[in-house]
């Protein structure tokens, strides 16, 4: 389970898992809007987050039309330098993941969006077998836009893990999430994102089960029409609240390159170091990791 729990938070970390919906997470994949549009759909590839934390970033103004839903595809790679986040047991490995995604995305006024998303996928360890596992995701949230730039959202997150093959639960964590993100442009290329997080997920087996607070900003250059760089920093308060007391603090620096393909497709690459300190003496949150991901999202209506 320690397994599972630390390539969760590594996933996050890369944005291989949950699809940004007009959010800001980290690696950025291609969603359009419209110059005029504010309020701006989180990119499935700007998410990064334990159990599909949400975070914000979005691409550069399109002429073309937001779409109301996509089918998004992710098939993604990482190395990790401590797989288990165990100061016992320190350990490397790759991981590969695969995903598909179905987001809803549609205006329910001049200010407000419904987000909504349902999938899934696989998650295979190259060294450790026993630890594979499949992953179902769900998440519903309004956003409102509270001023040009700025945007509130609340909803809800629901992440099922499961053993391949027989589908014995692993785990699951059903989240209450409140974002307040903001979107600032420095000029022509480049784009500074912030926001504020409150996550409390309630998981079974309960032991996981926390409060979580955090902080973030992404500098985001264009380096040309089709390459996109940033530079993240996000601060984590972890809290868990049943059966255990310990508190994790959590900072994460990330280096992301994406490559627009086309419009729909992406390849991204990311170089991520998490580091930080817990109150249980046998966790080690130090971890190194790099990715590769490659995207697709495919317009339906």
């Amino acid at each position: 389970m320690r397994y599972i729990l630390a390539v969760l938070t590594l996933l996050a970390t890369l944005g291989t898992i949950s699809p940004s919906f007009a959010q800001p997470d980290p690696v950025s994949s291609p969603i359009d809007h419209a110059p005029t549009d504010d309020i701006q759909p989180l990119d499935p590839e700007d998410t990064q987050s334990e159990l599909g934390e949400i975070e914000i970033i979005d691409r550069p103004a399109q002429t073309r039309r937001q779409p109301d839903v996509q089918l998004l595809v992710r098939s993604s790679v990482f190395s990790s330098s401590n797989i288990t986040a165990l100061e016992a047991l320190k350990q490397s490995d790759t991981v590969f993941t695969n995903t598909a995604h179905l987001l809803i995305t549609p205006k329910l006024g001049e200010n407000t969006r419904l987000i909504a998303s349902a999938g899934g996928g696989i998650v295979r360890f190259a060294s450790e077998g026993d630890s594979n596992y499949n992953i179902e995701q769900y998440n519903i949230a309004v956003q409102q836009r509270l001023a040009p730039g700025t945007f509130g959202q609340l909803g809800w997150v629901q992440d099922t893990l499961r053993r391949p093959g027989s589908g014995d639960l692993l785990t699951r964590d059903n989240a209450v999430q409140l974002i307040v993100g903001r979107q600032d442009q420095l000029g022509k290329q480049a784009r500074l994102d912030s926001f504020y997080e409150f996550r409390s997920s309630f998981t079974n087996p309960s032991e996981d089960s926390r409060i979580t607070n955090t902080i973030g900003t992404r500098l985001r250059y264009d380096i040309s029409p089709q390459v996109q760089g940033a530079l993240d920093y996000r601060l984590s308060f972890k809290n868990f609240t049943q059966g255990v007391s310990r508190s994790d603090t959590e900072h994460q620096i990330s280096a992301i390159v994406i490559y627009n393909i086309n419009p729909d497709v992406f390849l991204a690459g990311s170089a991520s170091y998490l580091f930080g300190r817990s109150s249980n003496a046998a966790i080690d949150i130090n971890n190194l990791s790099f990715g590769l991901s490659l995207g697709f999202n495919l317009p339906l209506f």
